[in-house]
């Protein structure tokens, strides 16, 4: 895991917006919109007096050096913030500084020159209790504020902010040569002296203003330096952090001031929004203020917060999630050893858009993969996350479900359908009608149905999963290593990724190469409506996928309308398991897909238009529309419906094209299950099949461990299925088994070792 924290040394999460950077005090200004927004007016006045030392004369004063690096400025018009500090001084009742209890430092500073930079460094290091002596040559303080200002907001602001502050004042008192004041002992100087006032001689070679004095440091701004009124300001605060670490370190360290910043925005975020116009000579009123703090965008980089699922669901940035993760996956053997993103971990998608988002090129979802293995190494992996799906891995790769064949009467194939392990697990005819469609064009075509052994590699089994693609290279080869036509863009990506040797093509792009095969009544009733392409999160970056589905749905007569960012969208909720892990990640993820418009939605990956099914988002697979197949929205089978329709696909596929009989055949089961509607959706959502409830029943009922409800008349057993535990509430009827009831957990039972008979020496008793 160690190679993937250096790449965090990149991550631009603490970058700067464009405003503050341009900002001469580095304002927070998000926190400032933030309390403006919420007319937080005495908080807001309390960010901004932090970072200007003087809210009152700097909102009066300040030119708004941020218009100019606004995003907004191009489209419409910058954010007004100067308009919103106005507002928030005009608003703020408690203008007083605190008063904070700081211990007195006996370091002896002097500041010449009692204007604006001169007096912002004297506040900002006589608030920190700094034994500090400002000098000015006239007999009043503020310098070209007198030419600037009404003197009465000057001073009043200056008198309120130093009223807490003890420091010495010399008025009337010009400073004639800096040596007498480094003779007297201060060990800082700053010298403010104005437009055209003396350097002293500070000002050396290369225009270096700063340099020490035997141990005094002298350093040099404000409009001395040409700087203008805000700027000027801002060096005195900026010089008053430079002494502070020379006294502190004794290095002289002299702030230059930047603009530039790395945050990175999406353009596509910006919507043309007017600037508000203030109904109050030239002060907002409290909705204004809503509207217009609101125009701000937050320019921060962020796109893993705006286009990551995860991290938008769990609101934390990568780098809190980075530690969160490597605390998980550390080895330890203390009990107190914490593992804060076992969930976290689990809920990742494995969409990849947090890399394709990411500025910095982190590579967080590669990170997230192998989090998963070292989980799994460690023995942290929780069983039950993974449990259901390595078995449907496990059936659509065995004997009753999966497919190896050449052509029917054929011994070799030049290509071969692969349609992966869910196509046909949804409806069996997506698979044969397909396949009969693709020999019909090609007799040359064999078939290779089973699963592409990514479910594995969700859980973290590295050797699992190595062995499913071993065996999936190893049933390629036996058909003489054709090209495969794949149908899943899953499928296609895992096998670029894991068998770069099997040349693939999509189905889709043959498809819509062939002999139309379309003019049916679906179709014909779909032109009159607007569409929209949802592509899979795996499909990114596979142009023969996204190409071909829509030069497919363009040969029907369809109208589709792209969606508004194009396939730059998250999964629709499938992928990595989430859904067990974190079910409401699950609904949210899927909500968020299903909103992204209004239109009904064409998909070519059968999870997602499952999962849209299921949000009662109206959705087609594109095979739906090419062979007659399914409406918009209907029922989905149940989880044993779906191994069912595994298993017709292949006898049906074997007596059909190959006219051989099926030799292995699941056995039926002898109890009959009573379900209702909503006990099945239970199952569907905690991934239990007939077959587990049938477990439960059976050994209960040779054990004789149930628990019978006199009131209810009706029995509840339980029992260890794997890293789970089922419970089920029934009652036996003349038919079978009228099930009430059914929900698992995690939690181990005590005493299952006994009960379960693998342990006949203990008395209960």
């Amino acid at each position: 895991m160690d190679q993937f924290l250096k790449q965090f040394d990149q991550c631009r999460q603490w970058e700067k917006p464009f405003c503050t950077a341009t900002c001469p005090f580095h304002m927070d200004v998000l926190d400032f919109q933030e309390k403006m927004a919420r007319g937080s007016y005495n908080a807001a006045f309390k960010t901004f007096r932090n970072a200007v030392a003087f809210p009152d004369i700097v909102a009066a004063l300040c030119p708004e050096y941020c218009a100019s690096s606004c995003p907004r400025k191009d489209l419409d018009q910058a954010v007004q913030l100067n308009l919103l500090e106005k507002t928030c001084v005009a608003k703020a009742t408690k203008k007083d500084p605190t008063d904070y209890n700081v211990p007195i430092k006996n370091r002896k500073i002097a500041v010449v020159g009692g204007g604006m930079s001169g007096l912002a460094c004297a506040l900002r290091l006589s608030s920190k209790k700094y034994d500090v002596s400002l000098y000015e040559k006239t007999d009043r303080l503020g310098g070209r504020l007198w030419e600037l200002l009404p003197p009465a907001l000057f001073l009043e602001d200056v008198r309120r902010q130093f009223q807490f502050e003890n420091y010495s004042l010399h008025l009337n008192t010009e400073v004639l040569n800096i040596k007498e004041l480094v003779a007297q002992g201060f060990e800082a100087i700053y010298i403010a002296t104005g437009k055209g006032g003396s350097d002293f001689g500070v000002l050396g070679e290369g225009y270096v203003p700063y340099r020490l004095d035997k141990k005094t440091a002298l350093f040099l701004g404000g409009s001395l330096l040409e700087k203008d009124p805000i700027h000027s300001i801002a060096d005195g605060l900026d010089m008053a952090w430079a002494i502070e670490i020379y006294l502190k370190t004794g290095k002289m360290e002299y702030p230059i001031f930047s603009s530039e910043t790395k945050a990175a925005i999406s353009k596509d975020r910006l919507q043309t929004l007017a600037a508000i116009v203030p109904s109050n000579d030239g002060i907002f009123t409290d909705k204004e203020s809503l509207a217009e703090a609101s125009r701000c965008i937050r320019c921060q980089c962020d796109s893993c917060r705006t286009d990551c699922d995860l991290s938008a669901f769990y609101k934390k940035w990568p780098l809190k999630m980075r530690d969160e993760i490597m605390s998980t996956v550390s080895p330890s053997d203390s009990i107190l050893h914490g593992t804060p993103a076992i969930r976290l971990i689990n809920t990742c998608t494995d969409c990849r858009l947090f890399e394709e988002s990411c500025p910095a090129d982190i590579k967080f979802c590669e990170m997230l993969r192998e989090a998963r293995l070292r989980l799994h190494n460690l023995g942290k992996m929780p069983g039950a996350y993974h449990q259901f799906w390595l078995a449907d891995m496990e059936h659509a790769n065995g004997e009753f479900a999966a497919l190896v064949k050449t052509p029917p009467h054929e011994t070799q194939s030049n290509y071969a359908f692969f349609p992966g392990c869910q196509l046909g697990a949804t409806d069996p005819r997506y698979v044969s009608e397909t396949y009969r469609y693709l020999l019909s064009k090609d007799p040359q075509t064999g078939l290779l149905l089973r699963c592409c052994g990514v479910p594995a590699a969700w859980s973290g089994n590295e050797k699992r999963h190595a062995a499913e693609i071993a065996s999936l290279k190893n049933d390629w080869e036996r058909l003489g290593c054709p090209t495969l036509i794949i149908a899943c863009p899953s499928c296609a990506r895992e096998l670029k990724e894991q068998l770069p040797e099997v040349a693939t093509i999509s189905l889709y792009e043959i498809l819509s190469q062939g002999e139309p095969l379309w003019g049916n009544s679906k179709i014909q009733k779909k032109q009159d409506c607007l569409y929209s392409i949802f592509d899979p999160c795996s499909a990114k970056q596979q142009e023969n996928f996204q190409t071909g589905v829509r030069e497919l749905v363009s040969q029907c007569g369809i109208a589709i309308e792209e969606l508004p960012n194009g396939d730059h969208h998250g999964c629709c909720g499938f992928g990595g398991h989430a859904k067990i892990a974190n079910p409401a990640f699950g609904d949210y993820v899927a909500k968020q897909r299903s909103g992204l418009s209004e239109n009904p939605y064409i998909t070519y990956c059968i999870n997602c238009r499952d999962i849209f099914y299921e949000e009662r988002k109206p959705a087609l697979h594109v095979l739906d529309l090419l062979f007659d197949l399914n409406e918009e929205t209907g029922a989905l089978p149940n989880l044993s419906e779906r191994r069912k329709n595994r298993v017709q696909l292949k006898e049906s596929l074997l007596t059909e094209l190959w006219e051989e009989k099926m030799e292995a055949i699941p056995e039926t089961p002898k109890t009959k299950l009573i379900l209702t509607a909503e006990i099945q959706q239970k199952m569907n959502e905690q991934k239990l099949l007939e077959e587990d409830i049938i477990n439960v029943l059976e050994f209960a009922d040779s054990t004789g461990r149930r628990i019978f409800d006199q009131e209810k008349k009706t029995y509840t057993a339980f029992r260890e299925l794997g890293y789970i535990t089922c419970w089920v509430e029934y009652r036996p009827v003349q038919e079978g088994f009228e099930i009430l009831n059914v929900y698992t957990h995690r939690i181990t039972i005590e005493l299952e070792m006994i009960w379960n008979g693998s342990k006949t020496d203990f008395d209960l008793r």
